[in-house]
C-alpha cells in the first residue's frame, strides 16, 4: 500500500526547544495521516485506536495526557519504506544544506514520542487522539532522499518562508507487511 505526506515548513537541525519543534511537525502530519485512517483498509482497524481495546493489532499510547495513534506499528507487522523529495531555498551542494541532521528531525516527526519529554508544551490535548506516521523509527526499513531547490515559495502564500531552514518535503509512504496476520491481510495488495 502506498501514499503520499506533504510537509512545508521549517526542518531545524539544532533548535533550543526541540520538544516543541518535533510537536510542530508531528502536528502537519496529524490531519493527513487522521484523513488516511477513514479510508480503506485502515478504517477497518479504528475501532481498535481507544484505551484499551482488547486483543488490539494497534497501539494507542498514552503518554503526556494525550493520546496518540501510531498507524506503521510492530502489532500489525508493519513496516515503512520512505521516499523523501525534499526541496530546500538552499542552491543544493552548498555547505549549510545539513541532510543528516534534518531527516533526523524528519523521522523523529513522523514517530510517536517516547515519553513525555519529547511532546511539546504547544502540543493540542484537546483534539482527540493525535496520529504518528510511525510507532518508533526502526521500522523504516528503506530511506531514499532527493534534494532541489526550491525556486520559489509563493505558492505557498506565507510570510517570511525564505529562511535556510525552510523544506517542502513530499514523502512517498510504501507500507509493508513484515509477517502476515490476519489483521493485516488488506495491507498485503
Amino acid at each position: 500500500m502506498k501514499f503520499k505526506l506533504l510537509y512545508f515548513g521549517d526542518i531545524l537541525i539544532n533548535p533550543k526547544k526541540r520538544a516543541q519543534h518535533i510537536s510542530d511537525i508531528r502536528m502537519q502530519f496529524h490531519p493527513q495521516l487522521k484523513k488516511l485512517v477513514e479510508h480503506q483498509p485502515w478504517n477497518n482497524l479504528t475501532r481498535y485506536m481507544m484505551p484499551g481495546a482488547t486483543k488490539s493489532p494497534v497501539s494507542t499510547r498514552h503518554i503526556g495526557g494525550i493520546n496518540w495513534n501510531p498507524i506503521i506499528t510492530p502489532n500489525l507487522k508493519l513496516i515503512a519504506e520512505l521516499d523523501i523529495q525534499m526541496l530546500h531555498p538552499e542552491i543544493v551542494g552548498v555547505p549549510h544544506t545539513d541532510i543528516d541532521n534534518r531527516v533526523k528531525t524528519l523521522l523523529d516527526g513522523l514517530r510517536c514520542p517516547q515519553n513525555e519529554h519529547e511532546i511539546g508544551t504547544n502540543t493540542p490535548r484537546d483534539i482527540g487522539p493525535i496520529y504518528t506516521l510511525l510507532d518508533d523509527d526502526y521500522l523504516v526499513t528503506k530511506l531514499s532522499i532527493n534534494t532541489s531547490h526550491l525556486l520559489s515559495t509563493d505558492i505557498f502564500n506565507c510570510y517570511n518562508c525564505r529562511t535556510p531552514d525552510t523544506v517542502f518535503m513530499m514523502i512517498d509512504v510504501n507500507v509493508r507487511v513484515a509477517e502476515g496476520t490476519l489483521e493485516n491481510l488488506p495491507f498485503m495488495v
